[in-house]
């Protein structure tokens, strides 16, 4: 599989808001790579970086291991790496540690505030 340097990865862990998510994306025609382990997760970023990846599902300590070995392998410090979760019931650690993490996507999730979200993390990677 080609990829532009652009493109989105997601991380699914089996979750409802894949759904949604690539909905939201579609529009944006930026290519988007689904993936829901972390050995296809690290096959794919060994080829190409993504610009920004999203960690989606229940399982945050599996996401936060991944998170982290994003960031090792992006040396320059470029993707943009962010964690889907609820507004009124985060899943994730607390902040502190999530040091690893751009930021969180927090549902529901606009059209708006995901396109600004892709935009600056391209932005983020060719600058």
């Amino acid at each position: 599989m080609k990829l532009s340097k652009s493109y989105v990865l997601v991380f699914d862990q089996q979750s409802d808001d894949l759904r949604a998510l690539e909905m939201l994306l579609q529009p944006l025609k930026c290519p988007v790579v689904v993936t829901n382990s972390v050995d296809q997760t690290m096959a794919i970023v060994s080829q190409t970086h993504p610009s920004l990846v999203i960690l989606v599902g229940n399982d945050q300590h599996r996401s936060h291991a991944l998170a982290n070995q994003l960031r090792t392998m992006d040396r320059m410090g470029k993707a943009t790496i962010v964690a889907l979760t609820d507004f009124h019931a985060p899943r994730w650690l607390h902040q502190d540690d999530n040091s690893v993490l751009d930021g969180f996507l927090v549902k529901p999730v606009s059209g708006e505030i995901l396109t600004s979200l892709v935009q600056s993390a391209w932005a983020r990677q060719t600058c």
